[in-house]
């Protein structure tokens, strides 16, 4: 192995350790979000007429609420070209890649030119 190779790997591959830890630690979620969506089960307000008619009785009463919050995810899902959406895992980290092996290759390539 050569003497750029071992630290190149291992700069992308603490990235590439870097960007999963965080995608875990915001949510895991498979795609970017920005404002999370969800349903919350309410409890019921015995003071209200509803209630006591037994108008809930079946089952439990729930509320879509929404907040900000970023969760970065495996994938982007950008509405046009520079889309705060389009930053995800793979966004991060395959540009990331490339651009090692692409340095990696033009290493190999400059010092086999030079030995020749």
């Amino acid at each position: 192995m050569t003497s750029y190779f071992k630290p190149v790997m291992i700069a992308v591959t603490a990235l590439t350790a870097a960007v999963l830890l965080l995608w875990q630690v915001t949510g895991g979620d498979y795609y970017t979000k920005y404002e999370i969506v969800e349903e919350v089960e309410v409890k019921l307000d015995q003071s209200d007429p509803l209630v006591a008619a037994g108008f809930y009785d079946e089952g439990p009463v729930t509320k879509t609420i929404s907040r900000e919050e970023f969760r970065l995810g495996l994938l982007p899902v950008p509405q046009g070209l520079a889309d705060k959406h389009a930053i995800s895992v793979v966004t991060l980290v395959f540009p990331a890649w490339i651009i090692a092996a692409a340095y990696l290759w033009y290493r190999r390539n400059r010092k086999s030119r030079i030995n020749r």
